[in-house]
């Protein structure tokens, strides 16, 4: 018990002082007592029983130790932590899950003090014993149901260890109650044996005695047996192997459970220091204990001063441990270890469905009861074989996640019509698009690759920290992704937090690139953002209108709700790129100048104009759209020259414009309603045509066929159209005029080259 309490207490203090972690318990490394049989076996065979052969064990228990410290070490030293991480997360929580049966097991055996048996359980000895245990479990289970927020979380954070702490006395109590014989509830194994007995006294006082230090006394280097050393390096082999197993389940798992980010090379130098100090004082190896960190979170502990003063429990417990031990009722034990196991198969198991695909979840259970029947090294093995099949069913394509990145200095939304002055922000190289910084991910984003993703979202965004590049905005476009499995998905719903705090990142976009979410059974778009920024031509009002810039399957949103709910910090979700884009425009010229946006609300997004706007307005509202598509430079009087030649035409819905390959017989300008363009040869690819646009530009003055079918969508549409027959009569009699259209022409056609779906993904545009 003493070397037990010993290594734990090592372990304690280093952990405390050198782990990251707000809460780690440090334990001996109970997993290795089979190692610790062999050694005894070689020991044994080598000098017999006696004081020689003790020295030589306890001098390789404490060599081992060292060892074991030494290679933690080296690996968080040179940074090799990153290994661990591809444990993927559902291999991760298939062993919680077989973690918490095990301990269950555990919990009945320590309660009956025999292997758990159907004839053992169901016996009449050892019936009562696991009614004590199961009724102070049920008490419990039902106070923490009662205690409960409306959140779900619990009222009471030391409920669970007060309640353990109470179980001794109330037992006692109980048994006065009662008046039941003490001698009675010792042979019926109630109490633990007392280990006094074996001697007939405790040869001391209960803080002092004379065996006190018996494992450091009985150390003699001069009877060590170096032979029997060397026939046990095999040993000493697997049980360093067998070590490191451990500590990457348990560091990753806990984070996962504390909902926190773990620093893997930390933890290895952490976990270094306290083998390699236990071992040089001959003690036994030790680690973080994922169990008993676990029970101490939920129990509210906190901090060094609360981890030093369990350490500091711990070292009182080495003095007068042995000598109360046989006080404690099994029942405290055995309630202890039933909650926390059942407790974490909740979390491993039942928790967990729904968070998984199909595969992934089959793995957990797979891993849970593998662990359950057969060991901790079994289930490696099985979650080596769920891992592999995750890895070969998602079929990831591609080794490097990030596409590339770039700023979006260069880069155009379909936000066409903006107020002069926006533009002005948005050209600026200190204010404007060069704050925005997209980044695009491509293939299959899962366990294997998220270490690397993250890696280079580090880099990149290190490298403008601090610089005039710095970015305000930052949009992971997830367009070209194929599929993102479990583990993935929760790695980027705290990437969002990383960027936002550690590279002070104002707002963080997260682009779907469909409007079905993103590719994984994991409910991502929640995760990421409370706020999702819709991109489908059927969630605009038919009568709502904005600007928009021809270009393959993009809407151009800017009614009144959605602009009244943005909120230009924190993160948002959005279907496209180009919505992001805007989005992220929109935060710089709010950041500068909020009163731009509701101009554009008023002045250029919207025609402001109702079903019984006058001819008048009309015009004004065309006027109006056609200097703002030529960006102002064009003369107020040549503009109105222009319009005297067009005619108003009205559609309704339903009505087609022009089918796909008619001739070019005019140039439209849509000043109130809204279309939709087909091509016809590509499955359905369309896009919406809103008010301040206009269509048949470029084949008027090019001369070429319709490349789209139009056909309006709303309930009345209002368009002014231009002829060949006039456009060709200004060419002659006032080509000042007529170059306006050529204006027109240009600008489209330079927005669609600088647009950011043709920038970013190299395709796609859609001719009208």
């Amino acid at each position: 018990i003493r070397m037990f309490l010993f290594s734990t207490v090592v372990g304690q203090v280093a952990f405390t002082l050198k782990s990251k972690f707000h809460n780690p318990i440090g334990l001996q490394m109970v997993e290795n007592v089979p190692f610790c049989h062999a050694l005894s076996h070689i020991v044994v065979s080598r000098q017999g029983y006696g004081r020689e052969s003790l020295s030589t064990l306890m001098v390789m228990f404490g060599l081992a130790s060292v060892i074991v410290g030494v290679v933690f070490f080296l690996l968080g030293k040179f940074r090799l932590g990153r290994l661990v991480y591809y444990f993927p997360t559902h291999v991760l929580v298939g062993c919680i899950g077989g973690i918490g049966l095990y301990i269950g097991k555990t919990a009945i055996e320590v309660t009956m003090n025999a292997p758990m048996t159907l004839s053992s359980i169901s016996s009449s000895r050892n019936l009562p014993l696991l009614g004590v245990v199961i009724l102070f479990e049920v008490i419990l289970r039902c106070l923490e149901q009662v205690t409960k927020r409306t959140d779900g979380t619990p009222k009471y954070a030391l409920l669970s260890p007060i309640y353990f702490c109470s179980i001794t006395p109330v037992f006692y109590m109980a048994l006065l109650l009662f008046r039941v014989d003490w001698d009675h509830v010792m042979e019926a194994g109630y109490f633990f044996p007392s280990l006094q007995d074996d001697n007939g006294s405790d040869g001391g006082s209960i803080i002092w005695n004379e065996h006190l230090l018996d494992m450091w006394r009985i150390i003699d280097f001069s009877v060590v047996s170096w032979q029997a050393i060397i026939d046990s390096i095999p040993t000493l082999v697997a049980l360093v192997l067998f070590s490191l197993i451990h500590v990457p389940i348990n560091i990753p798992a806990f984070a996962l459970s504390t909902n926190t980010e773990a620093e893997m090379n930390t933890e290895l130098v952490a976990h270094g220091y306290s083998n390699m100090i236990a071992g040089c004082l001959g003690g036994l190896q030790n680690y973080m204990a994922y169990t008993q960190s676990v029970l101490y979170d939920r129990s509210g502990g906190m901090g060094k001063s609360s981890g030093l003063t369990v350490a500091a429990i711990t070292a009182l417990l080495f003095f007068i441990g042995p000598t109360i031990a046989s006080y404690i009722p099994r029942c405290m034990a055995g309630t202890l270890l039933l909650h926390v196991g059942i407790d974490l198969f909740l979390e491993g198991v039942y928790d967990s469905y729904g968070k998984f695909d199909n595969l992934e979840y089959s793995g957990i259970w797979l891993i849970t009861i593998v662990m359950t029947l057969y060991g901790m090294d079994a289930a490696m093995i099985a979650g080596i074989i769920t891992a592999i099949s995750t890895f070969v069913a998602q079929n990831m394509t591609y080794v490097n996640p990030v596409r590339g990145s770039m700023s979006a200095s260069t880069l155009r939304s379909s936000q066409l019509n903006r107020h002069i002055k926006a533009r002005e922000i948005l050209d600026d190289p200190y204010i404007g698009r060069s704050r925005i910084l997209v980044i695009q991910l491509q293939g299959h984003l899962f366990f294997g690759n998220m270490a690397h993703l993250t890696e280079s979202i580090h880099q990149i965004m290190s490298k403008k920290l601090g610089t005039m590049a710095e970015p305000m905005c930052v949009i992971l476009d997830f367009s070209l992704v194929l599929g993102i499995d479990s583990s993935a998905a929760q790695t980027m719903s705290k990437l969002k937090n990383v960027m936002q705090k550690q590279f002070n990142v104002q707002l963080s976009i997260f682009v779907s690139g469909s409007d079905e979410g993103f590719p994984c059974a994991f409910d991502l778009s929640k995760e990421l953002s409370a706020t999702i920024i819709p991109d489908r031509k059927d969630s605009i009002p038919p009568d709502e209108t904005t600007e928009l810039l021809a270009n393959e399957g993009i809407t151009r949103v800017s009614s009144q709700t959605f602009m009244e709910s943005l909120a230009f910090s924190g993160s948002h979700v959005c279907d496209s790129l180009d919505m992001a884009l805007v989005y992220a425009e929109n935060a710089l010229i709010d950041s500068e100048d909020p009163s731009l946006l509701e101009y554009d609300e008023s002045g250029n997004q919207f025609s402001g104009l109702r079903k019984d706007s006058s001819p008048s307005e009309e015009r004004e509202a065309a006027l109006h759209h056609i200097e703002n598509l030529c960006l102002g430079n064009v003369d107020k009087n040549n503009a109105e020259m222009l319009f005297s030649r067009f005619e108003r035409q009205v559609y309704t819905r339903g009505e087609c414009l022009w089918k796909q390959g008619s001739p070019s017989d005019s140039f439209k300008l849509l000043v109130r309603g809204s279309l939709e363009a087909v091509l016809e040869n590509e499955a359905g690819t369309s896009e919406t045509i809103l008010s301040g646009n206009s269509i048949g530009e470029l084949g008027l003055v090019e001369g070429v066929t319709r490349m789209s079918s139009v056909h309006c969508t709303s309930q009345e549409a209002i368009l002014y159209s231009l002829s060949r027959d006039a456009y060709e009569d200004l060419i002659r009699s006032s080509p000042h005029v007529a170059r306006i259209v050529d204006l027109i022409c240009v600008r489209y056609l330079s927005a669609r080259v600088q647009h950011v779906s043709n920038r970013i993904f190299e395709t796609r545009c859609l001719p009208i």
